[in-house]
């Protein structure tokens, strides 16, 4: 870590600690003995410290304590001491790309399969449609990741999660919007833009979708913001 970042947070955690009530105080101190006792680094232990103080400071304005948010101290040191390794970060253009891929290639699949099932009179989605659909729904499952999944993440630091009522005030629109763009492109006024394919041209599309997906996961190590990643055990 850059020194300048280990100062603030060493400031950072001074200011803090004062701001405790005197049984978060307490746990605080016996946690400190206990990182100690486990030979953790005095940069490992300001960084441990920040990770919990905000929160707590935070929290405990509610009523709960230190144990109830991060369970005893002998569960604490061990999740510390043991903590996952956050994922590679990966750049939201990719994210967004793979999230796209991935809606284009599932729909693609499953439009041309009822297609053929109905000779294709029951495939509703042209291939404007398809796309459009995707390449914004890409955006809105990126958006559930930044507000949301990232915070389930191995190592990641919760005191930054937005407040939950904020994020879907936000989120509950932009996806209905979503919705109401992806049904719109349907409309016969698109019909020039949006010409139905057969139905195994869509299923070729659809699985060029999910096989350029796969290359470009491969290629550029990206991490899913698809779906909320397992949540980890509670220590």
């Amino acid at each position: 870590m850059e020194p300048e970042v280990l100062r603030q947070y060493v400031s950072e955690n001074r200011e803090l600690e004062p701001q405790l009530t005197k049984r978060n105080q307490q746990y605080i101190f016996d946690l400190k003995k206990s990182l100690q006792a486990a030979n953790l680094s005095e940069e490992e232990m300001v960084i441990a410290m920040h990770d919990i103080l905000p929160t707590l400071v935070e929290e405990q304005k509610t009523g709960k304590t230190a144990r109830q948010l991060f369970g005893t101290v002998s569960e604490r040191t061990e999740a510390i001491i043991n903590k996952p390794q956050p994922l590679p970060e990966t750049k939201p253009v990719l994210m967004w790309l793979d999230n796209s891929l991935f809606i284009l290639g599932v729909f693609g699949l499953m439009v041309g399969v009822m297609g053929l099932f109905t000779n294709g009179k029951a495939q509703m989605y042209g291939l404007f449609s398809l796309i459009i659909g995707a390449a914004i729904g890409g955006f809105v499952f990126y958006l559930f990741y930044k507000f949301f999944y990232q915070y389930e993440q191995p190592g990641a630091d919760k005191s930054k999660r937005p407040k939950m009522w904020k994020a879907l005030l936000m989120m509950i629109p932009i996806f209905f919007l979503w919705m109401l763009v992806w049904g719109a492109s349907s409309l016969p006024i698109f019909d020039i833009l949006n010409p139905v394919m057969p139905p195994i041209v869509t299923m070729i599309i659809g699985a060029a979708a999910l096989g350029l997906r796969w290359f470009l996961k491969k290629q550029f190590n990206i991490q899913g913001s698809f779906s909320m990643p397992p949540r980890q055990e509670q220590k």
